[in-house]
């Protein structure tokens, strides 16, 4: 079984997983649980949103089976084996796990994406240190979050999940916004939160940032999770 944790948060739940792709674990519980294939909100910094099974059939000669029977756990275990980065949301889609997604991120590297992912991505005008200093500082800011579901709303009257890779941050301006009132609200409205720890990338990412470690991301984001 691939491992994840869950802890309950102000009457919310929420799972933390390593890998940002074995978040298709909680995600077709919880669809289970809801009766409803929900949407998902994620916040990540690089997405590489692919088909599903793109990396695998890059280099075997059989493609892979892109559905699978049944959304129990032995299945999707089976699929994880195979799935790479994020082509877990179009796996999840694919299989009714999930309705549709958007993703609010600092870099695309996506490529033939699923018309059912929305991916919201708006870089920095340059890559000086300031610049990109004062761009990641805006990742939870009510300003910033408010303009990207303008751009993409969520979908009326369906639940949805929030979703967040924790490289998504790169220091701790960036988890501690000024005005955090719209995170807030999207904690309070989301049926359910997923976490991706990503040690290595938020290691890698966070390096010009004070090599701030992800536990201080972790920390920070829970306790906004359970309304401090």
């Amino acid at each position: 079984m691939t491992p994840f944790q869950k802890k309950n948060i102000n009457g919310k739940s929420v799972y933390l997983v390593e890998d940002h792709h074995h978040a298709l674990l909680p995600w077709a519980y919880e669809r289970d649980r809801l009766g409803i294939a929900p949407h998902v909100l994620t916040l990540d910094h690089h997405t590489d949103t692919l088909p599903a099974f793109t990396h695998y059939d890059e280099t075997h000669e059989k493609p892979h089976e892109k559905q699978i029977a049944n959304h129990g756990a032995e299945a999707l275990e089976n699929a994880l084996k195979d799935l790479r980065h994020d082509e877990h949301f179009d796996f999840a889609i694919r299989n009714g796990i999930i309705a549709s997604a958007t993703i609010f991120s600092h870099v695309n590297f996506s490529r033939d994406v699923n018309p059912a992912i929305r991916i919201i991505h708006d870089p920095p005008p340059d890559d000086k240190l300031e610049t990109l200093a004062r761009y990641y500082a805006r990742a939870l800011e009510t300003e910033f979050l408010s303009a990207n579901l303008e751009r993409a709303p969520l979908p009326h009257g369906l639940p949805f999940i929030l979703d967040i890779d924790l490289d998504y941050f790169k220091g701790e301006k960036s988890i501690k916004p000024e005005d955090s009132s719209l995170f807030r609200e999207l904690i309070r409205k989301s049926a359910v939160i997923t976490i991706a720890r990503e040690r290595d990338w938020v290691r890698l990412l966070n390096m010009d940032y004070g090599k701030t470690p992800d536990f201080i991301f972790e920390r920070n984001l829970l306790r906004m999770i359970s309304g401090q």
